[in-house]
């Protein structure tokens, strides 16, 4: 069995690689390279260094026959969506449809496609269902809704089996700071680097957290599924922020940490529920948050200690150096059209 992984370089598809190369899959990785580090993936695979919506994509199609596409390759800023959407349709939208259309063409088995919470916007039904109204409220929840309508309509008119996957809030080892890195992914590098850790708001505000390998475990599961559907793949429990401090409290010892003014536009509580995918797919999440912030921390603190970064603070890189420049932009910037912030 052949599976090829868009953005297999990334954090969540660096984690797909190892558990299907566990699996006895092939691997192959198309990614351009724009956020993936090739040192996140050891085993053995095949890599195409190509964007998405790359004409010679077709070639690779054409040259090896997959009978998995799982499609993680996207633009996930929401805040930098607001600023250049164009941008944000050219990689989302374009380039998903690229691979459908090369999917159905090479008779592709299953076409995974990793979507968000995004696409539900800012709703006060929690938990939220797979059919609860959807209502987003940036570009790139946007493009994701649309990615997820053509993957239907490949299915309806092509007959591509097609299975969209909402991811709630993701963590764990490898998670950038750039563009959506998401909460934890941002403590841990402060962390490392001794640096405050800042609440906006109380902290009692809510996120449903999830584990990367249990992402990674839904995926999996997702190629036997016989159907084609939209699937939240969630924890279904709210955290707090305060929670999370507690957990990294737990496995760091006593934090520093300051509150500042809750940010227009973010959202107060976040959940979705699991329940289709505990029946369809037969899975279920394994990691508790305090579990997985333990793994999480431990591969951040390894991190640190080959780059060598907790002890030089000059030679920590851009992505670094950028972090309290970008964290400063995204609580300044607000549109009154949709109010767009990051959702942690």
């Amino acid at each position: 069995m052949k599976v090829l992984i868009t953005g297999g370089y990334g954090f969540i598809g660096s984690h797909v690689t190892e558990r299907f190369y566990k699996e006895g899959y092939e691997i192959y990785i198309i990614d351009n390279l724009s956020t993936g580090d090739k040192d996140h993936v050891k085993i053995k695979h095949k890599f195409y260094e190509l964007d998405v919506i790359d004409s010679k994509c077709q070639e690779v199609f054409s040259n090896v026959k997959f009978d998995v596409v799982i499609h993680l390759a996207a633009h996930i800023d929401a805040v930098a969506s607001v600023e250049k959407p164009s941008f944000d349709a050219t990689a989302n939208i374009l380039g998903l449809i690229n691979m459908l259309e090369l999917s159905s063409k090479y008779d592709v088995k299953k076409f995974i496609l990793a979507s968000s919470a995004a696409v539900y916007g800012s709703n006060e039904e929690i938990p939220l269902i797979e059919d609860t109204s959807l209502n987003p409220i940036s570009p790139y929840g946007v493009s994701k809704l649309t990615g997820e309508n053509y993957c239907k309509l490949w299915k309806n008119t092509y007959g591509l089996e097609t299975v969209c996957l909402r991811f709630s809030n993701v963590y764990g080892p490898r998670q950038s700071v750039k563009g959506e890195g998401g909460v934890v992914a941002v403590f841990m590098n402060n962390l490392f680097l001794e640096k405050e850790l800042c609440i906006y708001g109380t902290g009692e505000q809510t996120r449903d957290f999830i584990y990367v390998e249990d992402v990674v475990d839904a995926i999996y599961k997702s190629c036997d599924y016989s159907y084609s559907d939209v699937i939240n793949v969630s924890v279904d429990t709210q955290y707090s922020l305060i929670n999370l401090i507690d957990a990294i409290k737990n496995v760091h010892g006593d934090t520093d940490f300051r509150h500042e003014q809750l940010r227009k536009g973010d959202i107060l509580h976040s959940r979705l529920s699991n329940k289709r995918a505990k029946k369809e797919l037969n899975w279920t999440p394994l990691y508790t948050l305090n579990k997985g912030i333990f793994k999480t921390y431990k591969w951040y603190e390894e991190y640190f200690k080959e780059k060598n970064l907790a002890k030089d603070k000059n030679h920590y890189n851009k992505e670094h150096e950028n972090l309290e420049k970008d964290e400063k932009k995204k609580r300044t910037y607000s549109k009154d059209s949709c109010h767009i912030l990051k959702i942690y």
